[in-house]
């Protein structure tokens, strides 16, 4: 499953949608693309039985602008060095922490944080 986290109404967060919006029709059969603008809780049940869960999400402000990270939780752990928390309640790092802890997570995990570059319609 490739899960895309995110609010496309909140330019702050929406990578996620982003991305699914171009891999509509890509995804090869056996593949489900699902978006999630913010409640993580009610997707956890829907990992049970996965092989391997893809996330992609948006990542807080740091590092390079415009930069994509691929984070494996199981080799890298439970993302501690990211921030991947969220304004809406239950961030991923802990929606993957809770899931692993009720024995849902799927074996494979590996999300990709994606970081947005500055908006240039601030500009004066």
């Amino acid at each position: 499953m490739l899960l895309a986290l995110g609010n496309p109404e909140r330019g702050d967060v929406a990578a996620g949608p982003a991305v699914a919006a171009r891999l509509r029709g890509w995804p090869p059969a056996g593949v489900a693309l699902r978006l999630c603008d913010g409640d993580l809780l009610g997707q956890i049940e829907t990992w049970r039985d996965l092989e391997v869960l893809v996330c992609v999400d948006a990542a807080a402000p740091q590092g390079e602008p415009e930069r994509i990270r691929r984070l494996d939780p199981g080799a890298d752990g439970l993302l501690r060095d990211t921030s991947l928390t969220s304004s809406h309640g239950l961030g991923l790092t802990e929606a993957l922490a809770l899931a692993r802890t009720l024995g849902l997570a799927p074996p494979r995990l590996v999300v990709y944080a994606l970081r947005a570059a500055a908006s240039r319609s601030a500009r004066p």
